[in-house]
């Protein structure tokens, strides 16, 4: 199951060229990237603090299951005209269950990602550009060959000791994360989002927090349109730094969603928009060099447009800790419970119970790994009207995932790279399963002028790594 939450959302040319991406906007902006890479190293030795990164991807990728099919399915069903597309998202098998879609298949995939942090009147006050170019090519669905985008620019500023702030734009393109075999035409998500926050220092331990947000997500096929959305958000929180490092946050957030593709009777079944508040409180407790732990507690009151029979109280809980065993072991526990949404016009929306864990362990200066495992209960919220169960209410799901990778890097900014899953998710009712494993193979080259400047502007987020943990708030 794919999330497309708001809170938090694969894979033809294998001559890739960047003159074949430059005639889009987003091919101008990864030129314009480029441009100051191959631009006088002179004046890069004068300032000696513009940083710039440059890195180049090849990979292989064997997926048991691109589609995510259930292994035992009902026999298909021919929806009602007045249901027209259904099927396609129901989570219940149509037509398009047809047994050429659960062949394993192979992508090749080309990857182009920089990115350069620009020093403006001082070290606190910096430009940050970064982005991504990439296509996916697949040996037996070719209908799925697509082109990858993605660009971020961040604006940190500071004025003075007191006010710091900063302001942050960015898209990206990638193909639709299928759920359960239910849909197997191709489809092009469009992520946006922007941000704005400032920070007032009131004294050494006190500071104040004020930010706005807006999201948005598009998809190119008419059926999934329907989940097009754009979110507003508002925030505002006081802080608390202790002398050892720990600290404490109070705020609320305040949002908007709206759902501006759905017709009356997406509308009876899922509502066109809904509000909601959040009190939360998050905490950071450094009990030591080597441990941190962190929490972030919240209470999300959800009030719906028209349906407003369905307003909610929602749990948003996540408990995260890090031990630094060693210098060369690094492990994290994180348990949570929060709600988000998938694409599926059956369900309104799932809430998530899971503990995961994740170790990195840096073998040597050339070589590491990581492991991770989660466990995950989900409870499917269905819609009444096309709920199927006797109880009409929800779906209950139990999801095991087991994530492995690795780096070898054998010469000065060459590495050899391994990513890897295994997937098995549980339908409680009926006991059918869902298995997946993936694994990728990457030949990867990185320039940076100045060390550690790939790290400095997260351009690992644009890989999307399988075994990695996601990165949460």
């Amino acid at each position: 199951m794919r999330k497309t939450s708001k809170m938090n959302f694969r894979r033809r040319d294998p001559a890739f060229s960047i003159a074949h991406f430059s005639t889009g906007p987003g091919g101008w902006v990864m030129l314009g990237l480029l441009s100051v890479l191959a631009s006088s190293t002179s004046a890069v030795h004068a300032a000696d603090t513009v940083e710039l990164v440059l890195q180049l991807e090849t990979s292989l990728t064997s997926d048991s299951n691109p589609f995510r099919f259930y292994e035992q399915t009902a026999k298909p069903t021919q929806p009602d005209q007045g249901d027209q597309g259904q099927g396609e998202q129901s989570g219940q098998p149509g037509v398009a269950d047809d047994k050429k879609f659960r062949n394993r298949d192979s992508i090749t995939g080309t990857d182009v990602r920089a990115g350069a942090i620009i020093p403006i009147l001082s070290d606190r006050t910096r430009l940050i550009l970064t982005g991504s170019l990439g296509n996916r090519h697949y040996k037996n669905y070719k209908e799925l060959d697509h082109h990858l985008l993605a660009g971020d620019a961040t604006l940190q500023w500071a004025a003075g000791q007191i006010i710091n702030g900063q302001i942050t734009a960015g898209k990206e393109d990638r193909l639709f994360q299928y759920i359960n075999g239910s849909l197997t035409d191709k489809d092009i998500s469009h992520q946006k989002r922007a941000s704005a926050n400032v920070n007032f220092k009131l004294t050494d331990e006190w500071s104040l927090n004020a930010s706005l947000d807006r999201a948005g997500l598009n998809y190119d096929l008419p059926l999934n349109q329907l989940y097009n959305f754009d979110e507003r958000g508002r925030q505002l929180s006081g802080r608390y730094y202790s002398p050892t490092g720990s600290s404490v946050e109070i705020g609320t957030r305040l949002s908007e969603t709206n759902f501006p593709d759905r017709n009356e009777q997406d509308i009876a079944d899922l509502d066109k928009a809904y509000k909601e508040s959040e009190v939360f409180l998050d905490a950071e407790w450094r009990y030591s060099s080597k441990s941190v732990t962190s929490a972030h507690l919240g209470v999300i009151k959800r009030k719906y447009d028209v349906l407003t029979e369905r307003d909610t109280n929602l749990s948003n809980i996540l408990l995260r800790g890090t031990y630094h065993y060693s210098p060369k072991l690094r492990l994290d526990l994180q348990l949570w419970d929060r709600p988000f949404t998938i694409v599926d016009r059956t369900v309104v929306y799932v809430l998530s119970k899971a503990l995961r864990f994740d170790a990195q362990w840096k073998y040597s200066d050339k070589s590491q790994m990581n492991f991770s495992t989660l466990f995950q209960n989900s409870d499917n919220v269905l819609v009444p009207r096309l709920a199927t169960l006797a109880d009409g209410t929800s779906r209950k799901e139990k999801l095991i995932r087991v994530g492995l990778g690795g780096a070898y890097e054998f010469e000065r900014g060459f590495r050899l790279v391994l990513d890897s899953f295994y997937e098995k998710v549980q339908r409680e009712s009926d006991g059918i399963n869902l298995k997946q494993a993936v694994i990728k193979l990457g030949l990867e080259y990185t320039y940076e002028n100045l060390p550690g400047s790939n790290s400095r502007m997260g351009l690992k987020r644009y890989q999307h790594s399988l075994s990695a943990s996601d990165s949460l708030r």
